[in-house]
């Protein structure tokens, strides 16, 4: 819980910009404005929009091909809960967005914007989704891309996100979770459910997913599912 404390913010939100200021890629001043408030904060509570970060090289695998500049804004918000529960998620609202600007640039100016989203979603649970709704999850899309032709929107080959390996059993129960609507197909609801398909499918978790996992525990000795490998934005 002392993680989670505004003396800690303020030490590592300060010591951030200044590691950063140097290599001048972006558009911080929310992050200055946020450093000089936090001792107005109410807990470790935030709201950040248009944090802009500027690329002026081609990122591989987007499209169009001659997208060579990119501008990305994101945005941010974390409220607490007032009471802290060590069973419980601590975060009462989450935002997190990425909305992206690509151009093709040449020595006369910049042309046409595509855009681009990604959001992390934090799932509440109210009515019973029509989809896979894990808890927090990447969403490709969003409000950002309302209303443009398909014309308008680039479409690039990151983020990588991790996720763990899967035979026949497990794609298709991936591929059932979310194309195919609770709602409109009731095959999947029942399937899911029954006792049987359970045991096919949990038998291929313990083949593939168990290892992968225990990549996490402190005990593990895989040579291959390690920490580092499968999730490296985690610093050991």
């Amino acid at each position: 819980m002392d993680s989670w404390s505004l003396r800690y913010l303020r030490q590592d939100l300060s010591k951030l910009l200044e590691l950063i200021n140097e290599y001048q890629i972006g558009d911080f001043s929310q992050l200055y404005d946020l450093l000089g408030k936090v001792d107005s904060l109410d807990g470790l509570e935030y709201e950040l929009s248009n944090v802009v970060f500027y690329i002026d090289k081609r990122i591989a695998g987007t499209l169009p091909n001659e997208l060579n500049k990119y501008q990305i804004f994101f945005e941010n918000t974390i409220i607490v809960e007032k009471t802290f529960d060590p069973k419980k998620d601590f975060l009462k609202s989450y935002k997190f967005e990425l909305n992206i600007d690509s151009y093709i640039s040449t020595e006369n100016g910049d042309g046409k914007c595509y855009k681009n989203c990604w959001h992390l979603d934090k799932h509440i649970e109210s009515s019973e989704p029509k989809y896979t709704h894990p808890t927090y999850h990447f969403h490709f899309g969003g409000e950002y891309l309302n209303g443009l032709d398909t014309g308008d929107i680039s479409i690039f080959s990151n983020p990588r996100l991790p996720h763990p390996p899967m035979d026949f059993f497990l794609g298709f129960h991936f591929i059932i979770s979310n194309f195919y609507s609770s709602k409109e197909y009731p095959f999947v609801k029942e399937l899911k459910e029954n006792y049987e398909y359970q045991v096919i499918i949990k038998r291929a978790q313990d083949r593939l997913w168990k290892p992968y996992f225990k990549a996490f525990d402190s005990t593990n000795t895989h040579q291959d599912f390690t920490i580092n490998k499968i999730f490296p934005l985690y610093l050991s």
